[in-house]
């Protein structure tokens, strides 16, 4: 196992240095490091900002990584079988349960307790009956498995700021684990998830649409997946976030846009004309279809632009 970790301009390069040198098999990259590279989309992205994980995942690409693992660090594992977990959901046909819904939405923290929905799971969709059936999957392929957060939850801001909502319990289907039925949409964040290498150019973090740069890009990645054999698994390995300090009223700003747009971006994704088992090819026909549109921000698609180029001396 390979640590890689993606500095930014605040970052305390010589700690960071320090501590990636305890760990042993951990890389550092500073933001000079990361300039160095000559990466098309680090300059795209600009600097201090979440996004710089991309940078991460592009060499986590280039070495030839056959599990990637995306994580927070205010997340704690709750098992020293964190990666096990991982590599068994991604490594192994799931036999259990599937969450369908006539609706095509599936809010997975509905089995945290208590109940929570999903950072940018649809406000409009929160007014219907949104508990999805379980039938029964067999032999099913895991291309991305979302480890669910305990403690301070991943919840829109909103949420936060009115209910101040903790988690402290998975249910039984949260143990048990469940993959989404394809044709649903089911929201999953960056903070404590792991992808196959085959489908990891999916997983470039948005700019230009505020806090919800993963929450598209896992719409993306599953639109895409329905072209294909693979399933998000929703489960184990669990995680106990104790948050850093955010201000709840920036957050908020920054989710509006994903707030009013989420259905829109969706709608246009489900009429995207994609091919069979085409992962980077059918990523380009989706950023060309979604350039049609007139409310996505001109930098999404330089993004995407640059982030196809770096793909190609990647991978």
């Amino acid at each position: 196992m390979e640590i890689l970790i993606a500095g930014d301009r605040k970052t305390p390069h010589d700690e960071v240095r320090v501590l990636a040198n305890e760990i042993g098999n951990a890389t550092y990259f500073s933001d000079k490091d990361q300039e160095r590279a000559g990466y098309r989309c680090s300059e795209v992205m600009g600097w201090n900002k979440i996004m710089r994980r991309n940078f991460a995942l592009l060499e986590a690409i280039r070495s030839h990584a056959e599990i990637i693992i995306s994580i927070d660090d205010d997340n704690l594992p709750l098992s020293n079988k964190h990666i096990t977990d991982f590599n068994s959901s991604l490594s192994t046909p799931f036999d259990g349960f599937k969450a369908t819904s006539e609706t095509g939405w599936v809010n997975a923290a509905e089995y945290l307790a208590p109940k929570v929905y999903y950072r940018g799971f649809p406000f409009t969709q929160r007014n219907i009956d949104h508990v999805p059936s379980m039938v029964t999957a067999e032999n099913a392929k895991v291309g991305v498995a979302n480890g669910l957060t305990l403690g301070d939850p991943d919840i829109n801001a909103i949420d936060r700021i009115l209910t101040r909502s903790m988690t402290y319990h998975a249910s039984p289907i949260l143990e048990s684990g469940f993959v989404v039925d394809q044709k649903c949409f089911s929201p999953f964040d960056s903070q404590n998830t792991a992808f196959n290498r085959e489908l990891s150019p999916l997983m470039m973090m948005l700019i230009g649409v505020g806090r919800y740069d993963d929450i598209f890009a896992s719409y993306i990645a599953e639109r895409i997946m329905w072209e294909t054999d693979w399933h998000v698994h929703f489960g184990k390995p669990f995680v106990w976030q104790t948050r850093n300090q955010h201000n709840q009223w920036i957050n908020l700003r920054d989710e509006l846009f994903g707030m009013e747009y989420t259905e829109k971006f969706v709608e246009d994704l489900q009429t995207a004309e994609l091919e069979k088992n085409d992962i980077i090819g059918n990523l380009q026909r989706v950023y060309d279809h979604l350039a049609k549109s007139d409310y996505l921000p001109q930098i999404v698609f330089d993004m995407a632009r640059a982030w196809l180029e770096d793909l190609e001396t990647v991978c």
